[in-house]
Parts: structure tokens; sequence; C-alpha cells
């Protein structure tokens, strides 16, 4: 533990370089300008307040995913209605590197706080974000690159050394986005150790416009009714068999990781080999607020699992390859049939198509079909999925993108409700 709040320590102390905090005070300054205009244009509040509680569905869903698959995208969510949330994440940026000797894919997202009052804490939570994003890819790319070349140090080939598959990620999570609370995750993993993985997750409460922590969810006494929910969660994964150690686990403190619910409470996260042999992977115990606890969840190699099973995906990277190329296949068969009946039947709703001029957020299958294949259809979407090589998808948060080069038009899918199911229609 005393190791694990050095190295911490150690990373907070580290000062945000100049040119970073300009860079990206430009890109928010921009984004800010756009958003500005945009609101301009809008029409009064009472008519927004009239939105539909399914067109507020709709937006929770889109935002919920909290990435923007190309730029196209990005801008588009600045049309979409605001209703009932006061903040919008999108990727402001994402790369790919991949050589015979590493792949490092890094998506680094933006927060817009629709509220004039919060933009203080905006910029301030997205040059933090942006700093621990950019330095996490940085430093696992400097351990990626001293392993190996203790591996050929030590007689190992550059043939072997490519089998290993060596591959940086860095990617985010919108955890929940309520009228009032916004949680985001953002972590960096590295495939050949889970030593260095790391998780950091941005708490808001946006009527209070500030940071949330747990003495705000919890009370004064946060710690005490923090740790006791804990240990009672531990003593009946016990009784079920799991393997814990508390002896030596000093208990929840200021600086404990959590993020918050879709009903309001803190969901703590302790590290691997925090409080229970490594294979239990990072553990999460969901504080209930007005007495009752939540089950308690495990994630091993990144990927979270209930103790009660589920059917169904738990998320995108969950979903194997030969399952995700069937699917393009029923999208590529679907477009390439012109059949909008077809598409409708692997769609979920409400769904993401941007056709210019148009309501990007359509909220039923009738509404889809009732748009017709000649509008749906397009010449330049039927090349871009023609073309588009549906063997090579790679998941993201956003889901699996398909679309036959850089700038044609894309189809969207991943996991919603457990399930395979497009979620954007991008020309």
């Amino acid at each position: 533990m005393k190791r694990m709040a050095e190295a911490k320590q150690k990373y907070d102390d580290i000062a945000i370089p100049k040119e970073l905090s300009e860079r990206v005070g430009m890109e928010l300054e921009r984004g800010e300008k756009k958003h500005n205009m945009k609101m301009a244009e809008k029409k009064k509040v009472s008519v927004i307040r009239k939105r539909t509680v399914a067109a507020a569905a709709a937006v929770a869903v889109l935002f919920g995913a909290g990435v923007n698959t190309s730029e196209a995208f990005a801008r588009e969510m600045y049309s979409i209605p605001v209703i009932g949330a006061l903040a919008r994440v999108f990727t402001i940026r994402s790369y790919d590197t991949d050589t015979e000797d590493l792949k490092i894919s890094v998506e680094i997202p933006s927060i817009e706080m629709i509220a004039e009052g919060l933009k203080g804490m905006e910029r301030a939570v997205n040059e933090d974000i942006h700093a621990f994003c950019e330095q996490y890819a940085r430093e696992a790319e400097t351990r990626a690159d001293e392993y190996r070349q203790a591996f050929l140090d030590t007689g190992g080939t550059k043939e072997e050394w490519a089998e290993h598959n060596i591959s940086i990620r860095v990617w985010y999570e919108v955890k929940t986005q309520t009228d009032r609370y916004l949680s985001i995750a953002v972590t960096g993993t590295e495939s050949w150790s889970s030593a260095y993985g790391e998780t950091r997750f941005y708490n808001f409460d946006m009527e209070a416009g500030k940071w949330v922590t747990l003495c705000d969810l919890l009370g004064e006494d946060y710690a005490r009714i923090a740790d006791q929910s804990i240990l009672d969660q531990i003593q009946a994964a016990e009784e079920e068999g799991a393997e814990f150690w508390t002896q030596n686990w000093e208990g929840v403190d200021s600086h404990t990781k959590f993020y918050i619910s879709r009903s309001g409470n803190p969901v703590v996260v302790l590290d691997k080999y925090e409080i229970a042999p490594g294979a239990a992977g990072q553990l999460e115990f969901e504080i209930g607020r007005t007495g009752g606890d939540a089950a308690v969840a495990q994630k091993e190699d990144g990927v979270g699992e209930n103790l009660e099973t589920q059917d169904g995906y738990e998320d995108n990277f969950a979903v194997d390859t030969e399952a995700v190329a069937a699917y393009a296949g029923r999208i590529k068969e679907a477009v390439a049939e012109k059949d909008i009946e077809k598409l409708a039947d692997l769609t979920a709703f409400p769904v993401y198509v941007g056709l210019a001029g148009e309501n990007p957020v359509v909220e039923t299958r009738e509404a889809l079909t009732a748009m017709g294949e000649e509008r749906i259809f397009t010449d330049e979407m039927v090349n871009s999925i023609e073309r588009a090589d549906e063997s090579g998808l790679s998941p993201s948060m956003a889901g699996f993108t398909l679309y036959g080069g850089e700038g044609m038009p894309s189809i969207t899918f991943g996991v919603r409700d457990g399930r395979l199911a497009i979620t954007g229609i991008n020309y």
C-alpha cells in the first residue's frame, strides 16, 4: 500500500508541460466557439423542454457510448438537443500505431460542459485527462522498448519477440451519465504486464458544479460506512468460496478510487492485489447510500464479471473475432441487397443516422424503414461497405466500424444490452 501511495504521489507531482496545456486550451476554445454558435441558433429553452422522453432516452444512449467514431460524427453531436444533460463526452483525438514490434491504440476523451458556470472545471479536467493519456502511452512505450531490449540481450530473437504481440491501449468509458452525475474512467493497459495498468476515475456533480468525493456521497463518516459495507460484501463472497485478505488492508480514505452508479451510489474500486489474490483482478464494491449493499463485482484482465452469471457480451472487447466478422458480413449483405428491413433487423434503437438535414436520432424501427432504401443506401454507402474488410475489425469503446476507407461512409455496430447491433450509420 505504501508503494502504491508513493507511486500515485509521484505521478500527481508531475507538472503538465506548457505546450500540452496550450494545445489542449486551443482545442477547447475552438470547441467552445463552435458550441456557442450552435447554442445561439437553438430555440428557446421552453421548446427544448417539450422534447419527448423517447428523444431523451436516445440522447442518453448516444452519450452513454461516450465515443465518437469520426470527426463528422463529433460535429453532428453538437446538433443533438441537450435534454436534461449538462455535459457532452466525445473523442477529441485517437490514433493507432502498428509496427512489427508494437501496437499502440489511444483514444483521448474530452468533456464539454454545457453550463457556463462549469467551464473552469471543464478546462482543468480535460488538461488532466490529456496529460494522463499521453503520458501513459509514452511511458508504456518506453517500458516496451526496455522489455524488448532485455529480451534480445538475453538470447531472444526478433522473430520470437514478434510473436509476443506486444500492445498498449489507452481508452475511456463513460461509467454513468445522469441528469446530475457524470463518471468517466480513463484506462491504460499493457499486454505483457498487468503491473503497470492504471485507471483514473473522474466524477462530477453537474448541479453543484464540482468534483464529487466519497464524503459528498456518504457524509463525514464515509470511511467507516464504506469499510463496513465492503467487509460485509467480502464475508458474503467468502461464504461462496471466494478468497480475500483483509488483515493488511488499510481501508477507504480520501484517495480511494470510485465511480458513481446510475442509482447515485459510489462504487469503490480496489486495485489488483490490494485485498485479494491477483487472480481476482480489480475489485468493485457498490456502497448503498440508504442501507442495502450491492453485489461484489470482479474484473479480470480488464473485463467486468459479476459473481452472478449474466447472458450476453459484457462489452465490445469481450466479443470474439469470429462473431464480429459474422455480424459484419450480415451488415454487408443487407447493404449490398439494399434491404432496409434486413438492416433494421440488425439495428438497436434509438440509432444515430447522420444524413444531412435530418434529425440524427432515429427512435424506432418504423422510423428507419420509413426513410426508404434510396436515402439510406446511397451509392457512396454501398460502395464503402462493399469495400470494407469484415475480417480485420478492431474493438473500441464505440464498437466496430465498417467502412471502405478514410472519409467514406461507415456503419458502426457494437454491444447493446449484451448483443451485437448497429448503433450508428454515418455518411
